[in-house]
């Protein structure tokens, strides 16, 4: 490829850098944005002039560090879904109000707005107590007087 046509490889990086945000939006995992990271630099380096060997070499070194260093740290630090700590699974440690007579065999709480059906797990709970929940199992919590 001539030094010409190497100069003018900006746009394919860029279109590269434009397809893996959108993989990023599907997965949400962090890999495309890291990769992502070294097309905009060799995007940049192509754009100030940079040969394709020079392009090629940035986009791998810079992919590279981001999937080694960057990656773990923000997979720490934002809220990932699959360590079940998302979605219904965020309730553990809420405080809810009961709502009725909750025991080991029915009940109903307010977590926020929302009204669910509960458990004790140890001895009845009287209406308007104050509660924690310490698990969900399917459609119910499991509470414990506050």
């Amino acid at each position: 490829m001539s030094e010409e046509r190497a100069k003018m490889a900006w746009g394919i990086w860029a279109s590269i850098f434009v397809v893996l945000l959108i993989l990023e939006m599907l997965t949400v995992d962090f890999t495309f944005t890291m990769v992502a990271g070294g097309a905009l630099v060799a995007t940049l380096s192509s754009a100030l002039g940079a040969g394709l060997v020079v392009q090629v070499i940035a986009f791998a070194v810079v992919s590279t560090v981001l999937l080694i260093l960057v990656r773990p740290w923000v997979r720490r630090h934002i809220n990932n879904s699959s360590n079940n700590e998302s979605n219904v699974y965020a309730l553990t440690g809420q405080n809810a109000t009961a709502l009725t007579r909750v025991d080991a065999t029915s009940g109903q709480v307010k977590i926020g707005g929302d009204t669910w059906s509960a458990v004790s797990s140890h001895e009845p709970i009287e209406a308007g107590t104050t509660v924690v929940i310490t698990a969900v199992q399917g459609a119910q919590v499991v509470v414990v007087p506050a």
